[in-house]
């Protein structure tokens, strides 16, 4: 329901949140998929769902042609914007529930989950 009152799913956010951070130079596909971790196929597709919506743009590499860069339309930049303070409040809240001995825990073994991840 959070998401979705954006026109928003999971994926869909984390393809354009990613996007947002890196500014306007974007990410080329693979990338994008990489730091998501979704196969070509996934990224692929979320990409033609997301060009559709006119949210994200690709285009060719300008150092190398046979890839595609993927950019934030300006509407996209505008749903990101309009969609990150109510993202950041509902995350506080669900955060809220934690004391401060079960934050430093849960940050803790995230750290240990994403160093595991990183040497895989």
């Amino acid at each position: 329901m959070h998401f979705f009152r954006y026109g928003l799913s999971w994926p869909k956010f984390n393809a354009l949140i990613h996007l947002y951070m890196t500014g306007d130079h974007g990410l080329i596909q693979t990338e994008l998929g990489n730091k998501m971790l979704v196969s070509r196929a996934n990224i692929t597709g979320l990409i033609g769902r997301l060009e559709k919506e006119e949210l994200v743009v690709r285009r060719n590499d300008p150092s190398d042609k046979r890839v595609f860069r993927v950019c934030l339309t300006n509407r996209g930049c505008a749903l990101i914007q309009s969609f990150l303070p109510v993202h950041n409040s509902y995350v506080q809240k669900v955060m809220s529930t934690l004391d401060i001995h079960e934050k430093e825990v849960l940050i803790s073994l995230l750290r240990k989950l994403n160093k595991g991840l990183n040497s895989i």
